[in-house]
């Protein structure tokens, strides 16, 4: 397999409306030094789904100096307004993010392709409606999207809910039909990548790599400091570091590494 030479920023949880300036400054200067293939931006771009929030939310993606792939979180549909949330639930998002955010969006660069998805929703059955869910239509979608691509391309999948979940965020429940999700993905994707949960961690579920990051931005830290995850990919290696702001800049806080062996990924070192 020819090396890929993929660096992924991913970042989740900017919560514009709830952001802190110094933070955001540090993580531009810091992504302009990285030099990343791509950017993916895993939801919860605002607070409240405010115009005010999404506009600086649009302003801070324009800063951006590498593609972005940008999904929606829970907290970028509108609240408990119900007109809003039940009728126009993604107007809001539709006028500033310029996407729609029932397809799935696709970026592809030399040995990259990497398709996000809507994971939120709008209502659900469970009583915590923030949790998010993935349906057989947005599967297909990324399976086709696979599927055409240069067989040697590493496959991302970007949503905002986890696949993966650890100790600190077992309550908050994983992406609903996270296991019609992962049959459809064994063997096709490598890479799912989420937020959600402020809580930075990667691991390996049905072969696949997991990578879950902090809030890049915001005040709304759960225990740890903000952070975002540096993905580099080199044929059938994968390594993930936690980048946490410390002093004013992110330094690499903790680091994991992967490999893959007959289409199968595995933590080195488990």
């Amino acid at each position: 397999m020819k090396p890929v030479g993929v660096r992924i920023a991913q970042i989740a949880d900017l919560h514009f409306g709830r952001d802190v300036q110094s933070v955001t400054e540090s993580l531009l200067r810091e992504l302009r030094e990285v030099g990343p293939t791509m950017i993916a931006v895993c939801g919860d771009l605002t607070q409240t789904a405010r115009d005010s929030e999404f506009r600086a939310a649009r302003a801070f993606l324009d800063r951006l100096a590498a593609p972005t792939l940008v999904v929606p979180g829970n907290h970028d549909l509108p609240g408990w307004t119900f007109w809003s949330r039940f009728l126009w639930p993604w107007r809001r998002w539709r006028r500033h993010m310029r996407t729609d955010p029932h397809g799935a969006v696709t970026h592809e660069s030399d040995g990259l392709i990497a398709v996000g998805v809507n994971t939120a929703r709008s209502w659900g059955l469970h009583h915590d409606w923030s949790r998010g869910r993935i349906n057989l239509r947005q599967l297909r979608a990324v399976r086709a999207a696979f599927d055409g691509a240069p067989r040697d391309d590493l496959r991302v999948v970007i949503g905002h809910h986890p696949f993966l979940l650890n100790e600190r965020g077992i309550e908050r429940g994983l992406v609903g039909r996270s296991a019609l999700a992962l049959r459809h993905l064994r063997r096709r994707a490598d890479l799912l990548l989420g937020g959600h949960i402020h809580v930075a961690y990667s691991g390996v579920v049905d072969g696949l790599v997991v990578a879950q990051c902090g809030t890049a931005v915001s005040d709304r830290l759960k225990g740890e400091p903000n952070s975002y995850n540096l993905i580099e990919a080199e044929g059938d290696r994968i390594a993930v570091s936690v980048r946490r702001l410390d002093g004013g800049r992110f330094d690499t806080h903790e680091r994991a590494e992967y490999a893959r062996d007959d289409h199968e990924w595995h933590a080195l070192g488990a």
